[in-house]
């Protein structure tokens, strides 16, 4: 097999290829962390014979696998090392150019995904060999695979190569960004954009990792863990049915980092062929909060959950059950607003990842000197946590694209917005001494189209014939008091205060004409319990059981305590 080297040309000069007998490029003589320098341009020599049958080749097809060793850092600036690692037949007159020699693992995880068409394949393990290789090294890194049509001269490689590389950053079929700080004061960003539309210039992938700073071992290492992480997140989103996946990116050596975000931008066609965004994600971690923000073109969900107050966290059973409750609550408010499946699906997912796990610290009992009673796991009994929903703080929310639907009445718009809430006030001087206060609101407002004869929606358009339909206006709230307090250990308060309303406004019409107007709104409902009475009991118990070791009556508590948690969650 021969081998084939290019002169290192400005692109505004016609340069030949000549044959040469150096060997390829191997991981030895390039270092991975640098590129290697550049040649001086010399005078192109005359073109032999051989050199024409090569050019020939190339016009037919028969490209060798270029590498690029040194892109532009602008589009104004030229010069480029060109060097030729194989032989190898190209398929309908394509070539594949790379910026650096592929000679590592991340660069092969791009030649195999440089093929796929979905885009969640071409991402697919990118990731993880983006984290490797910035935890191997600990430096910066750029690579680029562009697969383009095939060339005959150098300089035409290296101009079709740096417009594909913008048009990867500047209109990708997809993108992704990690970064990440460090304790130490370091940052790494690591970026994809990737293009897997064949366009005139070209389509493949670029990828780049910046570090500011030096990264210590135990940093290094940190990162290679959130490998796994990174790339179901990734793939998550990515894919033709998305998801929010971040279980365990979400859970990062908090020793090591102090701040993680990642960002991502899917893009599709819509039925015109407009470039439009299916689904992008914004995910912002750190010690404190925990925030999600996901586009597409169905609405608009946002959620952020508050870690300050370890104190309120319940037990992985009790969370679990709590986030089953709220996801059947979410279910039943898109039900009643006809809100979009593939919309509350990405809400659905948010919310159980965003209480998936929490990075809690060792729960101890009672609290250290000087130390916020919000702060310590421990602080609350099973009476307290019974009556709590066991999850941290946090604002939800799903709003769907209002949409006019009716070309007739545009006046009556297609909309959905439900918003979950929860915020908990801790005080006290000490486990003994303390009282807590949680408030839980939810709230839908919706408005829909519904067909008179099927429960699909209606076609509607400008004749008077297609304006048979039913529009209704829904208008839901509900709010969950628990107020909880204790002196010297002994309960002194314990109240449940619940309320809820519900309204539904329906517009009748009939072949345009309006047949029907009607409002239904039980009105407003609320419950006070005082729970005082059963929460000392508990108490009693629980003295009691702890002296005679009673598995009956320590069991029957816990049945007590998980009805009245079920009741606390459902509301009215």
């Amino acid at each position: 097999m021969s081998l084939v080297g290019l002169s290192s040309l400005s692109p505004t000069l016609a340069t030949a290829w000549s044959p040469t007998v150096a060997p390829a490029p191997s991981a030895a003589t390039l270092p991975v962390a640098t590129q290697p320098a550049l040649v001086t341009p010399q005078k192109p020599a005359a073109p032999s014979s051989s050199t024409n049958n090569i050019a020939s080749a190339a016009a037919q097809g028969n490209q060798r696998f270029l590498h690029i060793t040194q892109m532009p850092g602008s589009l104004d600036v030229a010069p480029a090392t060109y060097e030729a690692l194989l032989d190898m037949q190209t398929r309908g007159g394509r070539m594949q150019v790379w910026e650096q020699a592929p000679d590592n693992a991340l660069a092969e995880v791009m030649g195999r995904n440089a093929s796929g068409t979905t885009q969640q394949g071409r991402l697919a393990g990118l990731g993880s060999a983006l984290l490797g290789q910035v935890a191997s090294t600990g430096a910066s890194y750029r690579q680029t695979v562009v697969d383009m049509a095939a060339v005959a001269s150098p300089d035409r490689v290296q101009g079709k190569a740096a417009d594909a590389l913008w048009s990867f950053k500047s209109r990708p079929s997809g993108s992704v960004e990690l970064s990440i700080e460090t304790r130490s004061g370091a940052r790494v960003r690591l970026s994809i954009h990737d293009q897997r539309e064949p366009s005139a210039s070209g389509a493949g992938m670029s990828v780049e990792i910046v570090v500011e700073g030096e990264l210590s071992v135990q940093e290094r290492e940190a990162l290679r863990a959130l490998a796994s992480g990174f790339d179901k997140a990734v793939q998550g989103l990515s894919g033709d049915d998305p998801k929010l996946d971040v279980e365990e990116l979400l859970q990062f050596d908090s020793k090591a980092f102090t701040r993680l975000e990642l960002q991502t931008e899917m893009y599709g066609k819509d039925r015109d062929g407009n470039r439009v965004l299916t689904l992008g994600a914004q995910i912002q971690v750190d010690g404190d909060r925990r925030a999600v923000q996901l586009r597409s073109r169905d609405g608009i969900v946002k959620m952020a959950t508050d870690l300050r107050q370890p104190a309120q966290w319940g037990t992985d059973a009790q969370r679990a059950n709590a986030v089953e409750h709220y996801l059947g609550r979410i279910d039943k408010a898109a039900e009643r607003g006809q809100a979009k499946q593939p919309l509350v699906d990405l809400f659905k997912s948010s919310f159980a990842a965003m209480h998936s796990r929490y990075d809690a610290p060792h729960t101890g009992v009672g609290l250290k000197p000087g130390t916020a009673l919000h702060t310590q796991p421990g602080t609350f009994g099973e009476e307290d946590q019974g009556l709590l929903t066991g999850l941290a703080d946090f604002d939800a929310s799903i709003t769907a694209t209002t949409r006019a639907t009716n070309p007739r009445r545009t006046q009556e718009l297609d909309t959905f917005h439900y918003t979950l809430n929860q915020s908990t006030h801790i005080t006290g001087s000490s486990s003994r001494n303390r009282a807590v206060s949680q408030t839980r609101t939810a709230q839908l407002v919706a408005s829909y189209h519904q067909s008179l004869l099927v429960s699909a929606a209606p076609r509607l358009d400008t004749t008077s014939a297609s304006q048979n339909y039913l529009y209704n206006k829904v208008d839901d709230s509900s709010s969950t008091e628990v107020h909880l307090a204790y002196d010297d250990g002994k309960a002194i308060r314990a109240t449940v205060t619940q309320a809820a309303s519900r309204s539904l406004h329906t517009l009748r019409v009939e072949n345009n004409q309006v047949t029907g107007d009607s409002t239904t709104a039980p009105g407003p409902q609320s419950r006070h319990t005082d729970l005082l009475p059963l929460l000392k009991r508990l108490q009693l118990q629980r003295q009691q059981d702890a002296q005679e070791a009673d598995d009956t009556a320590r069991r029957e508590r816990q049945e007590t305590l998980q009805t009245w948690h079920t009741q606390v969650l459902q509301g009215l």
